[in-house]
């Protein structure tokens, strides 16, 4: 080519072939390896592995939700159950490469896992909190709460217990077994919700208040046909953390009367958290 001609449109088109082949090789390894999310797209989906996602459990998980997190929907959606682990296991660092943590069923939990708890979700964890789990200390049977001590569970959880204690008097509120309780929700449009209608639910319900950084997703409409008055939170979220993101349950999600609903909402609650912040 002589000098002062430029190359012909075709011949510069032919000078890119080899970059964008380079950049779909590195979309197609990105892929594979879990860094980039493109098992939902139609056709070559099929192709690229579903997100992994690490799922442990805090205390002991119902039968219910110990099902679901190793069934085999779950796995094909990346849900990795990895264990039930008491608290008194927890210390520094053994919670990094877990990606959600689930509070449930043990209500003491005392200051060095709560702080590693907080921390995880300070860097980037998801939790799940479930009724009235860890709302304890050994060394303290006066107080309870999550909000416990210094850069504790009370600065990630974003609802406050209603069963406080008063030197030796009893909770005020607290946590009650129902059958037939049902939820309403109120924020439809939550990708938690896709597809899920308000259904009933068996087991036990605990009494919050959300704190000023919440957002309240759903109330617990009724309990044994019954309403309830005043009004009970049901289901809650953080907002405005800087990395994590925690969402609080008052009772097992789990505890579908009809089965399919809680499956649904609690799979649509785990791919949301991956996903999440604040």
């Amino acid at each position: 080519m002589k000098r002062g001609q430029y190359a012909t449109p075709a011949r510069a088109y032919e000078s890119l072939i080899p970059l964008i082949l380079i950049v779909i090789l590195g979309v197609f390894i990105a892929g594979k390896f879990g860094f980039l999310q493109l098992n939902s797209l139609p056709v070559v989906g099929s192709l690229f592995p579903s997100p992994q996602i690490k799922v442990v459990v805090i205390g002991q998980s119902s039968q219910q939700m110990k099902d679901m997190l190793i069934s085999e929907d779950f796995r094909q959606n990346g849900i990795t159950y990895v264990t039930d682990l008491r608290q008194d296991f927890i210390v520094p660092g053994v919670l990094d490469n877990m990606d959600i943590i689930i509070l449930q069923g043990g209500q003491i939990c005392d200051r060095t896992p709560r702080k590693t708890i907080a921390d995880r979700v300070k860097a980037g964890g998801k939790l799940i909190v479930i009724g009235d789990a860890c709302i304890r200390v050994n060394e303290d049977p006066n107080a309870v709460g999550w909000d416990i001590g210094i850069g504790s569970l009370g600065d990630v959880v974003p609802v406050t217990y209603r069963g406080v204690l008063f030197h030796e008097r009893q909770p005020t509120k607290g946590s009650v077994d129902v059958a037939g309780g049902k939820f309403k929700i109120v924020a439809p449009s939550h990708p938690m919700f896709n597809g899920i209608l308000n259904y009933q639910f068996s087991g036990r319900v605990t009494e919050v208040l959300p704190n000023q950084n919440a957002k309240v997703l759903a109330y617990i409409d009724s309990v044994g046909g019954m309403p309830t008055a005043p009004a009970t939170f049901g289901i809650i979220e953080s907002q405005g953390l800087l990395a994590g993101k925690t969402m609080y349950f008052s009772f097992d999600p789990a505890t579908n009367i009809a089965g399919v609903g809680s499956r649904n909402m609690l799979l649509n609650t785990l791919l949301y958290l991956k996903g999440g912040k604040g």
